[in-house]
């Protein structure tokens, strides 16, 4: 009975499934025997020509043996040093909050590297709206008193509203012909700190961290900026898990140790800023106590430290450049930006602001020595920039002077815009509207939000000037960071080049509506493109018309803000409707080309003289065009070329010689400026036209008029008392400084446009380049690279470092 109880509780041994095939597949489909299965082919695939193919059962995976053993190890051993790097960064952490609490200092580098950056856009404007509060705002200051007596609430005329159908951007409420909520402060505050003061809060903390700088209650649900030097600046609300923390843990982490530190501060009494420091006799000081790391200095000295340069020769540099420079890309504030404090925050900045007045100085002659060598400490900075964090608003603002006073600055353009985005300037101007529209504006506190605007602003324009200049699309597209830009001019710490930089904007977007329209520039003229370009007409007239108004409030019609206001609506113009001509070629296209395009060429004709006659005859201008950006002078370039082109195609419809005369006076003005490049493509076109016509016409060879007339030169190029508010005091030494350069490097011109003119003699005019033909309108190569197109190469200039 045991033996058979035993027998039965004992479990029966599993039976290993060993199937080893004794049929082909063919044969086991058919549920027929397999005949000759031990030698295959069998008989039935032989005598039918099929594959005998035998399937053999594969081994299931099994973690018994060694192999599963050995992963089981692996994925432990995983764990394991995940844990223990948990476990390190909890302690580090311990430690610096005990290190803090127990009076040590830190020193923050000022150049920390994120493990994990964050992602930048490629092709659009990242969204810049948040319903937080801005969070840029500087420490609070010691005393928060009323506003000093006597600041008036504004410095600019009201800017009207504009019609509906032209600015559809300007919210309710925007009409800038009400009063203006009154500044809390001076219009222009204290110097920008050197470095950008951002907030990175935990999700728990935000709240408990407030400042204590003059020992006064803070209202609750403050917010004290920390300083994590990070380049994500992000303002989320405190009960509620910060979305910068979804996408960068690591700043999480980061802002919960400048937390700490603050709290460590607060415990010991030290809470004070470094910058705005309570007032000595308020409470006790504590002991000084040994810094654990000693501040670092600058990397870079700048050229006055360097002694490359005198110092009172960089403060006449820094006087010609905010004396005209600065008007044409406002990045910098002339009564903040100074040289004593740009001396002591960026040596980046000083050297840029010499490099550019050195260049405006030298004029049209050969390079100065100061000039070049400021260059090549200014490059060697900008390279410096590609693998360094961005922490000062000082370096954006520098590579854009390096990319606009560059003849090719389409890289260093582009990188000053990511160098931006670095920095959260996107963010900037949403922040700032919506302490304008809550009229919670302050001087102090909106300083670095302003700055941040300004330069985004910059940026906006100047990339689309880059991209209509080059041909390339434009990165920038019309979002939040600039839309309402008008309402920048409410706030008390606006600058007179403020106004000129919000309409230069706002014409910057209905060019980027027209372009899109007018796209893909390759394909043939459409029809609707014609119906576009009217409306785009239309709303250039509407926007000078609305601006003009503005502008004529406190400057007069000779002054260079309102001939440069006009100068931009007709070169806008001039631009779109060079799109609808790009496919006219040479004669035959003119006798075969539509009625409406040949009445957007006489317009463009018109358009073109009306541009080069404010560029040459407006004193104002005329003095203004010595300190311009080269994508001013590339404008005026190209509407010279363009008219030159058109009196040809077109001559029943203007004045040839008299456009000849233009077009000469225009070079000759280029030559006095830093210019020579498009000097040099004018005079070429000229000198092709002269030689053409007295080919045609010889006994006009003893009336054509020479290639260099000295009379045509006016006998002063000084503008008239009180034409311009810019350029009527004009530093003096340089006058006599660009008159010499003249001199030296003007006449050599018809010498270099001989020796390239001897290059296509015998060249056709079909397989002449765009440059030098005076027969084409652009054609595909105006498409590709926009007015580069109309310019000579730079291979014809002197050679410079070329990246291999």
């Amino acid at each position: 009975m045991l033996v058979d109880e035993r027998a039965k509780e004992a479990k029966p041994a599993v039976k290993t499934l060993n199937r080893v095939p004794r049929a082909c597949n063919a044969c086991r489909k058919q549920k027929m025997r397999c005949e000759g299965a031990d030698n295959p082919p069998c008989r039935r695939c032989r005598n039918t020509g099929l594959e005998c193919l035998f399937e053999k059962p594969s081994k299931e995976a099994s973690l018994t043996g060694e192999a599963g053993l050995e992963r089981i190890r692996s994925l432990e051993a995983h764990v394991a040093d995940l844990s223990r790097t948990q476990m390190a960064m909890r302690d580090t952490m311990y430690e610096l909050v005990a290190l803090l609490r127990g009076g040590g200092q830190i020193a923050r580098s000022p150049y920390p590297q994120a493990p994990y950056p964050q992602p930048s856009p490629t092709l659009s404007t990242p969204t810049a709206g948040h319903p937080q509060p801005p969070g840029y705002m500087p420490p609070v200051p010691p005393t928060m008193g009323p506003p000093p007596a006597g600041i008036r609430p504004g410095q600019y005329p009201m800017v009207p509203q504009a019609p509906a159908e032209y600015s559809p951007q300007t919210p309710v409420g925007y009409a800038f012909s009400g009063p203006q909520p009154p500044p809390q402060g001076p219009a222009h505050g204290p110097p920008p700190a050197g470095s950008l003061t951002l907030a990175l809060n935990s999700p728990a903390e935000v709240l408990t961290a407030q400042s204590t700088t003059d020992n006064r209650p803070v209202q609750a649900g403050t917010k004290r900026p920390v300083s994590a030097d990070s380049s994500d600046q992000e303002d989320d609300a405190g009960d509620e898990l910060p979305a910068s923390g979804l996408v960068a843990p690591w700043e999480v982490l980061r802002g919960l140790a400048d937390v700490a530190i603050e709290r460590a501060a607060i415990e010991n009494g030290d809470a004070s800023d470094p910058q705005n420091g309570g007032k000595p006799g308020e409470g006790s000081r504590p002991a000084k106590k040994r810094k654990l790391r000693h501040k670092q200095g600058p990397m870079f000295p700048d050229v006055v430290t360097k002694k490359i340069i005198t110092e009172e020769e960089a403060r006449e540099l820094f006087q010609i450049f905010y004396h005209g420079c600065s008007t044409f890309l406002p990045v910098f504030d002339p009564h903040v930006d100074t040289f004593d404090e740009l001396h002591r925050r960026s040596p980046f900045a000083v050297d840029a602001i010499c490099m550019v007045a050195a260049g405006v100085r030298d004029g049209g002659g050969k390079p100065s020595e100061v000039y070049l060598r400021c260059l090549e400490e200014v490059q060697s900075i900008s390279c410096a920039t590609l693998f360094s964090p961005v922490t000062r608003f000082e370096a954006v603002q520098s590579m854009i002077l390096v990319s606009g006073w560059a003849e090719n600055g389409w890289l260093s353009g582009g990188h000053a815009v990511r160098m931006a985005m670095e920095c959260s300037m996107h963010k900037a101007w949403p922040k700032l509207l919506k302490r304008i529209t809550a009229n919670k504006v302050d001087p102090v506190q909106d300083k670095d939000l302003v700055t941040a605007t300004r330069t985004w602003f910059t940026l906006y324009l100047f990339e689309h000037q880059l991209s209509y200049g080059t041909g390339r699309p434009a990165v920038l597209k019309e979002d939040d960071s600039i839309r309402h830009g008008r309402a920048l001019l409410q706030h008390p710490s606006a600058i007179e080049d403020d106004m000129r930089l919000v309409s230069t904007l706002e014409l910057m977007v209905i060019r980027e509506r027209v372009h899109n329209a007018l796209s893909p520039s390759e394909s043939p003229i459409r029809e609707d493109d014609f119906e576009t370009l009217r409306k785009a007409d239309l709303d250039f007239r509407a926007w000078y018309a609305t601006w003009d108004q503005a502008f004529s409030q406190k400057y007069e019609d000779a002054a260079f803000y309102r001939q440069s206001l006009q100068i931009q609506q007709l070169h806008a113009e001039l631009f779109h409707n060079a799109t609808a001509l790009r496919g006219i070629d040479g004669p035959e296209d003119v006798r075969n080309m539509h009625p409406l395009q040949r009445e957007l060429a006489v317009r463009s004709i018109n358009i073109a003289i009306q541009i080069l006659d404010i560029t040459i005859n407006s004193p104002s201008y005329r003095e203004g065009m010595r300190y311009a950006v080269h994508y001013t002078h590339v404008t005026a370039t190209f509407a010279g070329s363009f008219l030159l082109r058109l009196a040809r195609l077109f001559p029943s419809e203007c004045d040839p010689e008299s456009i000849l005369h233009q077009v000469e006076r225009l070079a000759e003005l280029m030559a006095q400026i830093p210019a020579k490049r498009y000097a040099l493509t004018l005079q070429l076109m000229l000198k092709r036209s002269r030689d053409k016509r007295k080919s045609l016409s010889p006994s006009s060879m003893r009336e054509a008029r020479p290639l260099i007339d000295p009379a045509l030169m006016p006998p002063s190029s000084q503008p008239s008392e009180g034409s311009s508010p810019t350029f009527q005091n004009r530093p003096q030494q340089t006058d006599a400084q660009m008159q010499a350069a003249m001199q030296q490097g003007y006449y050599r011109y018809p010498m270099d446009a001989d020796h390239i003119l001897d290059r296509y003699q015998r060249t056709a005019n079909e397989q002449l380049p765009v440059w030098i033909s005076d027969q084409t309108l652009g054609g595909q190569r105006f498409s590709q690279e926009g007015m580069n197109a109309y310019l000579l190469p730079n291979e014809y200039m002197p050679p410079a470092p070329q990246i291999w």
